[in-house]
């Protein structure tokens, strides 16, 4: 006699960062088989299309984020959207009847998690970041079980916390050949290669620091090639800035506004400014690779300061923040660390001191502790 599969509920979306967890277990789940899935989506969320193109069905909601201000009237507005949102969390619990509930760290998860305690379901949520955020604090006071990305400090739920890590690509798995992707660029061997990158927000200081260190190392005549991301808002006035310098068709800098594989561009990297977000310090954790992280300052509840932290304090990053005099310090960062391939290999080398779960295993093993938690209820 068949088995009965067993059905979840992923709550998951918002942002990116808290999509892709979620989708990263679904695929899992799938492969494994003996699984029914069901996201609960933001309502118009952009990861709708991603949803409908790989035949996962989904529910939405109207739920907003906690708002951060004293207003009453958005507080009001707030515990409305989640008096209704977990109503409707409970007719899904019903209908769907599912074994668990999984919260993917936006403020979608919270009216899941919550209808799930109120019906004595189990539930488990995935904190990405190195410092829990304001949805998952909220989260996990209901929460059965809580999947970490990164260890916490003073984690006040450590009782019921499991570090998985947090889920990224598949393509991650194998890196491309860096000699054919230093050919597609035009990039040659002798001369490290720097990839800038910041995200899609925030970049414009990075893209300022960018342009000026890329100026100041040529004209110091320190070797190096460069790969500047500069992101979609800020590509027409970076490509400007570096015309007016000369330097647009230079042959040792590829200015880009956009890549889709960033796994190529990884490849030819020896050293990268980016954010912290944790899906990059994912892809640096997996890769190994040498990086200078930025914080985006305005990251909710400071958590990439937290993120680079992670990395910095076991010495495979440095931490570089948005100081007054952070255009400098961008660029003495970057000639000191282009100036000593020895400290860029003790960096690369120090990703094994910080003994935290393979990304490309971290799917796999929140699947683990799920079903090592319904193996308990």
């Amino acid at each position: 006699m068949t088995e009965k599969p067993k059905r979840i509920l992923i709550a998951s979306g918002g942002t990116g960062g808290h999509f892709y967890p979620g989708l990263a277990l679904a695929n899992e789940l799938r492969k494994k088989g003996g699984w029914e899935i069901l996201f609960l989506v933001k309502k118009d969320d952009l990861a709708v299309g991603t949803l409908a193109d790989r035949d996962y069905p989904y529910a939405e909601t109207d739920m907003i984020s906690l708002p951060r201000s004293a207003d009453p009237g958005a507080h009001a507005a707030f515990l409305w959207k989640l008096l209704m949102s977990v109503s409707l969390c409970l007719k899904i619990l019903k209908d769907f009847k599912p074994v668990l509930v999984f919260g993917a760290g936006s403020y979608v998860s919270f009216p899941a998690v919550l209808a799930a305690a109120l019906r004595g379901l189990p539930s488990m949520i995935h904190e990405s970041n190195a410092k829990f955020g304001l949805a998952n604090r909220l989260c996990a006071r209901f929460a059965s079980k809580t999947a970490l990305g990164l260890p916490i400090g003073n984690n006040p739920f450590k009782a019921k916390s499991e570090l998985t890590g947090t889920p990224i690509r598949d393509s991650f798995a194998a890196s491309p050949d860096r000699g054919a992707m230093m050919k597609k660029f035009g990039f040659k061997d002798g001369a490290p290669v720097m990839l800038i990158f910041g995200g899609s927000q925030g970049a414009k200081r990075i893209n300022r620091a960018a342009i000026n260190a890329v100026k100041k190392l040529n004209e110091k005549n320190i070797a190096f090639q460069a790969v500047h991301v500069t992101g979609k808002k800020d590509n027409e006035e970076v490509h400007a800035l570096y015309s007016r310098l000369g330097l647009e068709k230079a042959p040792f800098l590829r200015v880009l506004d956009y890549y889709e594989d960033i796994n190529e561009l990884y490849a030819v990297c020896d050293l990268a400014f980016c954010r912290s977000g944790a899906g990059t310090v994912a892809e640096l954790l997996q890769l190994k690779k040498p990086a200078v992280l930025i914080p985006f300052p305005s990251s909710a509840g400071g958590h990439q300061l937290w993120n680079a932290k992670s990395l910095s304090g076991a010495g495979a990053a440095v931490l570089l923040e948005e100081s007054p005099a952070f255009e400098e310090r961008f660029l003495e960062t970057a000639e000191a660390l282009l100036k000593a391939p020895a400290a860029l290999t003790e960096m690369k080398n120090n990703f094994s001191r910080l003994d935290l779960p393979d990304p490309m295993r971290a799917a796999a093993n929140i699947a683990a502790a799920i079903e090592k938690l319904l193996s308990r209820q």
